[in-house]
């Protein structure tokens, strides 16, 4: 295949990824669009508009969100879309420029990083959330006893609360305010940030609106069960350092001795560089060692994640 039927190739994929992002976007604006109309029949106030019209349909663009928004960004699915793009021409761009061999394997090992560290930083946020979920509980248990709804506990404990967690709530007051039932907004953020605690918190709050009793015993019982849950994740990652430990060479050991051997000797490569089925196995070994690198990260990653 020469040069110029892989430039007609890889336009035709960019203009067909271009058409796709704009049928997706012309379908969101619709049912924004439509959102926007009913809420304005309803007597919504533009706050509540603005709200209805964050939803997002696109099932890969609210991955993607939720994603960010898992490490506290509050980034906007428009600015989503347009890095998506921008990363979709740089790589049509560059493949034409420097060659599929090189761009597309450098492209798939960034954009895993990039994941990988997204994903990371999630994980770290969550659990300082679930660290300090038991000392917000007991202010909102307090405030409780002071004879005050769910919602405005809440929302009071939230404003003596630190970060991550004052944000949190302070978002999940702000919907409540606008109309939205708490139990549904306590499940959504629940289902966003991964929070179990959160889902126990809406069935209970669904229940207590529905037949009534006291939301104070049941926030005291999750406070016990989040500690106990903490204590038990503490000791296994103390049982497991050393694996962990181990997993992490492993992982960067091969790297390292990659880019040690092209750097102390560059015509190392130079034969398997300039020929196809050196490639081919260049591309083979490093899809393999990626996809080990993407187990092991996955199995500290069910670690970190025990304690959430």
């Amino acid at each position: 295949m020469n040069a110029g039927v892989t430039l007609i190739v890889l336009g035709a994929v960019l203009l067909l990824g271009v058409a796709v992002w704009l049928f997706l976007q012309a379908r969101d604006q619709e049912y924004q669009s439509d959102v926007k109309m009913r809420l304005r029949v309803s007597g919504a106030d533009e706050a509540a508009i603005s709200q209805g019209s964050s939803t997002i349909r696109n099932p890969v663009l609210r991955w993607i969100c939720h994603l960010f928004w898992r490490t506290g960004s509050e980034i906007r699915p428009e600015a989503v879309v347009r890095l998506l793009l921008g990363i979709v021409v740089a790589t049509v761009l560059l493949t034409v420029i420097v060659g599929p061999f090189i761009v597309l394997p450098v492209v798939g090992i960034g954009l895993t990083l990039v994941y990988m560290l997204l994903i990371q930083r999630a994980v770290w946020r969550r659990i300082k959330i679930v660290e300090q979920l038991p000392a917000y509980l007991e202010n909102v248990i307090r405030v409780l006893a002071a004879g005050n709804t769910l919602d405005e506990a809440l929302n009071q404990a939230a404003r003596e609360a630190p970060n991550p967690i004052r944000p949190l709530f302070s978002s999940i007051g702000r919907q409540v305010r606008l109309g939205a039932p708490l139990e549904q907004v306590l499940s959504e953020a629940g289902e966003i940030y991964r929070l179990r605690d959160l889902k126990v918190m809406a069935l209970a709050a669904s229940i207590n609106r529905k037949y009534g009793g006291s939301m104070r015993g049941v926030l005291k019982s999750l406070i016990v069960v989040i500690r106990q849950r903490s204590s038990a994740a503490q000791e296994l990652r103390a049982l497991t350092a050393e694996t962990r430990f181990s997993a992490k060479m492993l992982a960067f050991i091969n790297i390292g001795l990659f880019a040690w051997m092209y750097v102390s000797n560059p015509k190392y490569y130079d034969v398997m560089i300039n020929d196809s089925t050196g490639l081919l196995l260049l591309a083979g070994s490093g899809t393999m060692l990626l996809l080990g690198f993407v187990a092991m990260w996955r199995m500290l990653k069910g670690i970190d994640e025990s304690e959430s």
